[in-house]
């Protein structure tokens, strides 16, 4: 992932005259290398139009790259393949990272990650932004305290004196020539599915679909309600984006989670550095998900995770500092708030929360820089756990009803590798379908039914009225069910699936306020 693409160029010598024995001007390349040696000598002849500059980035392993995925992307399949993974740079730990510089530009705290500094040459950086997953071919160049140390002696030799660089901060991490890149944006970030695939998976979405939801189940005890709008939740992104208004991804609330009290400030100081998960029934669910997903991460909401992380980017001395929600689009974010204990929030813990409102709301995350800031597009999927009702906006809430009491990590039960294989191809598919369309008679029969259920709502004193918000949120919801079953249009039949399963939830809601009245009402007579 480009985590930072403020770090400037540098100027470089692409090529350079030699004198060989014979005195004859021989060319040079000196393209995709740190050698300064080449600098160094008087039989070279430097022609200006060999002067060019390139682009420094500063990229990371994606935040949050499940373990399958990882063995994915990377799986060796023939001898070739085995050698190439002997190439790979080595993951370091931020927390044991002696640079503080490399410790805070990596979103998830105390995690193991991978970073180098890569250069783009030419016209490459053009299209770059932070934030981007790119897969990149390139050249490795010298690690920068090769590189320093390089410059600093021929500095000695020549009595000069070196110049400083931005990249005299980053010891220890190495330095990509790039060659080639692409973004991996889109279907094509997927790991196991294929162009030619996705046809077979989408004539198959209709027979995988229920065996997922009855899988997903598993994780909130049964509730295949809950499971059902967790998967429509999984396969949504944002499709349609004019200006500030973004339509299609799904923010989905879960409330009446059981509540988790940290037990000791050990506990407390572990979620917070670590973003851990200690609920079991939350972590459960995470982990049944991140099978099913690329790139998860876990949040829990707790008043020290508020007051003491950084959940947005900011830049100091012109180097920008990573935050908790500098994530890739497509990332789960759960977000458990049954861990939510009592205490103050400081100016820090206030900003945290607007800017995590900011994501769910609007979908765009704020970078901050020196008398300024500026807000970038997202496309991250939410997730919230509460107890009760939750502190954040979401586009609808599923109050849980489990069948069976909700399962631990000790129940986990791992699927066949092909099975989970077919489910994650299936999310995929369906995430990225390319076509929709709503036919001119269903978008008649949408508007006459919801101008006839307002009408026999307001014939009904307590009958709640429906809203243009309820009308845009079926309509999401129809997208994505149709998706889910391989539809690549709406139909009467689908729509009318979407309204039943809200109607559902709006049952639930209207259950749930009507049980705390009744709990409320002994209070209020004492």
């Amino acid at each position: 992932m480009l985590q930072d693409t403020g770090l400037g160029q540098e100027m470089y010598i692409a090529a350079y005259n030699k004198l060989d024995k014979n005195g004859v001007k021989r060319l040079h390349c000196y393209k995709y290398t740190d050698d300064f040696d080449a600098a160094a000598s008087d039989e070279q002849i430097f022609d200006s139009g060999f002067l060019s500059d390139r682009i420094l980035t500063y990229c990371i392993s994606p935040p949050g790259e499940n373990q399958w995925a990882r063995k994915a992307y990377t799986g060796a399949s023939s001898s070739l393949d085995q050698q190439m993974q002997q190439l790979r740079i080595n993951q370091e730990s931020s927390e044991n990272s002696s640079n503080p510089v490399i410790a805070k530009k990596f979103p998830l705290p105390n995690l193991q990650h991978t970073s180098s500094i890569v250069k783009f040459y030419n016209e490459q950086g053009e299209s770059l932004k932070v934030g981007q997953l790119v897969e990149i071919i390139g050249i490795r160049g010298q690690d920068i305290v090769k590189h320093r140390e390089q410059q600093e002696q021929t500095a000695e030799e020549m009595e000069t004196n070196a110049f400083e660089s931005i990249l005299d901060q980053f010891e220890r991490v190495p330095i990509i020539h790039a060659i080639a890149y692409q973004n991996l944006d889109g279907h094509i970030s997927y790991p196991l599915v294929q162009s030619e695939q996705y046809h077979d998976i989408h004539h198959q979405a209709a027979e995988i679909r229920d065996p997922l939801v009855q899988y997903i189940s598993n994780a909130v005890g049964g509730d295949l309600l809950a499971a059902e709008f967790i998967l429509l939740q999984l396969v949504s992104r944002i499709s349609v984006k004019t200006g500030e208004l973004k339509i299609g991804n799904l923010t989905l609330n879960v409330s009446g989670f059981p509540a988790y009290e940290m037990k000791n400030d050990e506990e407390k100081k572990s979620a917070s550095s670590h973003l851990s998960l200690h609920n079991p029934y939350s972590k459960f669910l995470l982990e049944l998900l991140s099978q099913l997903t690329v790139h998860s991460v876990a949040l829990p909401l707790t008043i020290d995770s508020l007051n003491k992380s950084r959940f947005t980017p900011k830049s100091v001395n012109e180097n920008l500092e990573a935050g908790v929600l500098q994530l890739i689009d497509g990332t789960l974010l759960v977000v458990d708030e049954t861990m939510l204990d009592e205490g103050q929030l400081v100016d820090a813990g206030v900003r945290n929360f607007q800017a995590l409102q900011d994501l769910i709301q609007h979908q765009t995350l704020s970078y901050e820089f020196p008398y300024s800031q500026y807000r970038f597009d997202t496309d991250i999927n939410v997730l919230s756990l509460s107890s009760t009702k939750s502190m954040l906006s979401s586009h609808c809430t599923v109050p849980l009803e489990a069948t069976y009491p909700l399962p631990s990590m000790e129940d986990m039960v791992s699927l066949p590798e092909d099975t989970l294989n077919l489910f994650r191809k299936y999310i995929h598919t369906a995430k990225y379908i390319k076509e929709y369309a709503i036919p001119e008679d269903v978008s008649e029969y949408i508007q006459a039914a919801y101008i006839n259920e307002r009408k026999a709502s307001q014939q009904q004193k307590n009958a709640e009225l429906p809203t243009q918000e309820d009308l845009m949120l079926r309509m999401n919801l129809a997208r994505l069910a149709a998706a889910s079953f391989g539809e690549q249009q709406l139909t009467k039949e689908r729509y009318e699936y979407v309204v039943n399963l809200d109607k559902q939830r709006k049952q639930r809601l209207k259950k749930k306020e009507q049980q705390q009245k009744k709990e409320a009402e002994p209070a209020i007579a004492k």
